[in-house]
């Protein structure tokens, strides 16, 4: 079935033209220039300010590669990105270490240090001697910028399956694929191998959360340790809609599929996302062929965000009234309107709450437990204080779910149109309530806003911090 992927895209007719720019409350979606008129772009990756990406443009001006089925291979093109969000002119990467044929996809470990990729496993079609020239991950060794030779994954196959789409964790260890091998869910499942002595182990299943029937492709393993993959399932639109998922002691939470505009009635697929994950990248085709489109997170800031305040309604009481001798049976006696009272010029007390209360303040005669007179007497009207209230444990453990509620705020005339989380650690959501993972011990300041639904510039926000422990 993976055959069947870039076949599609080859494929494709022009629908009907949408805008180029697409904006929702809190994302906006460019296609950028530098895509071709009639071919297909996809698979974007950046390092270094570059961009790379994969197309089935027309490659070079003499020489023409192409597949069994008489069509344009993908290769490997770069264009620099430019400060104030310009973007260079693109290039075919020329690397005698990568194939003429086709190279759909590239990925970089953090170091720098190991390339990962997917080619043709046959280098030339007079190689693989009329027989179906399948695909396969390979690994080169990127030594001060010097490319070593591509060296096979060895759980590719040359006759009974594919191996693609590779993304690769930060400390080179594990990768990510897209196989079509047999004893799979569906038509394409994504697979984890890890380097273990030396070797990589055999590829495992991620199994039914993340797999269905249809298709899975293109992961991307983001730092913060989401996977965000492209599929057919998952409630999606019946066309590869972007997803995201995280692991949880060997287990994979339900993906998450990403908003409107990113995602449309279209396919989806392919996203590189930046470290902040407020910028980057993905292929599709809502314009007919498929275009690399960027995305920008314009999600609000909420610098007038201040420490979260806990009510606690309790005051001293005083009032400077006539001295009353210790010899005579009178007293001072308060009234708080809560149904508790205290003796003496000056009291501390708690009320139990937001509310409106009469306070009394009266000369008692302790004789007959008369009041004779009274001294003060005064309306007290408390209310909470208006902010948004996040509820959440004091202390958590590194790598278990924890459930945040803004559930219990107090606004008022404060009507949000949507809440918004900064977690202190890199990541954000939305949401009245929300679960996250914190992946490192320490102590994090969290930040929750909204927004008026009226006012667009009225925002209201929060912090408040956890502690994280092993």
């Amino acid at each position: 079935m993976i055959k069947y992927l870039f076949k599609y895209y080859l494929t494709l007719i022009l629908l009907f033209m949408l805008t180029a720019l697409t904006k929702a409350q809190d994302v906006s979606v460019e296609r950028i220039e530098i895509n071709s008129n009639l071919k297909n772009d996809i698979a974007p990756y950046v390092l270094d300010s570059v961009l790379y990406f994969s197309s089935n443009r027309k490659h070079e001006m003499i020489k023409t590669y192409l597949n069994n089925n008489k069509e344009w291979v993908y290769r490997l093109y770069k264009a620099p990105l430019l400060p104030n969000d310009g973007m260079g002119k693109e290039s075919l990467v020329q690397n005698n270490r990568l194939s003429k044929l086709n190279t759909p996809t590239i990925a970089w470990s953090e170091d720098k240090s190991t390339i990962v990729i997917t080619q043709n496993q046959y280098t030339s079609l007079k190689r693989s001697k009329g027989r179906e020239n399948l695909l396969g991950i390979y690994f080169i060794s990127n030594q001060d910028g010097r490319w070593s030779r591509p060296t096979a994954f060895p759980h590719n196959s040359r006759r009974d399956y594919s191996n693609v789409h590779p993304t690769i964790t930060p400390d080179g260890k594990t990768i990510y694929f897209v196989s079509d091998r047999a004893g799979g869910l569906g038509k394409a499942d994504l697979y984890e191998s890890t380097f273990e002595n030396e070797e990589w182990s055999v590829p495992v299943n991620l199994g039914s959360t993340v797999n269905t029937d249809g298709n899975e492709v293109f992961p991307y393993y983001h730092p913060s340790g989401r996977l965000y993959f492209s599929s057919e399932g998952h409630g999606s639109s019946g066309k590869l809609d972007i997803f995201y998922t995280t692991k949880y002691q060997g287990r994979w939470s339900t993906p998450v599929k990403l908003e409107h505009p990113i995602n449309s009635e279209h396919n989806d697929f392919s996203c590189f996302i930046d470290a902040s994950q407020t910028t980057g990248y993905f292929a599709s085709d809502r314009q007919g062929q498929a275009d690399i489109y960027k995305f920008s997170d314009t999600y609000p800031a909420f610098p007038e965000a201040r420490p979260q305040v806990e009510d606690v309604f309790c005051f001293t009481l005083f009032e400077n009234g006539p001295y009353v001798s210790d010899t005579l049976p009178y007293k001072y006696q308060w009234y708080f309107g809560d149904g508790e009272t205290a003796s003496g010029l000056e009291v501390d007390h708690c009320f139990p709450g937001p509310g409106k209360y009469n306070i009394e303040l009266t000369v008692l005669d302790t004789l007959t437990n008369t009041d004779l007179y009274t001294v003060a007497s005064y309306p007290l009207t408390l209310e909470r204080t208006q902010q948004i209230i996040v509820t959440l444990p004091d202390t958590v453990r590194v790598g278990i779910p924890v459930n945040l509620s803004a559930e219990n705020s107090v606004l008022k005339d404060f009507e949000p149109n949507q809440y918004f989380w900064d977690f202190g650690d890199g990541n954000k959501g939305k949401g009245v309530r929300i679960d996250h993972i914190f992946r490192e011990k320490g102590i994090y300041t969290i930040t929750c806003g909204a927004i008026s639904k009226n006012d667009p510039t009225n925002k209201m926000g929060s912090t408040i911090q956890i502690v994280v422990t092993d």
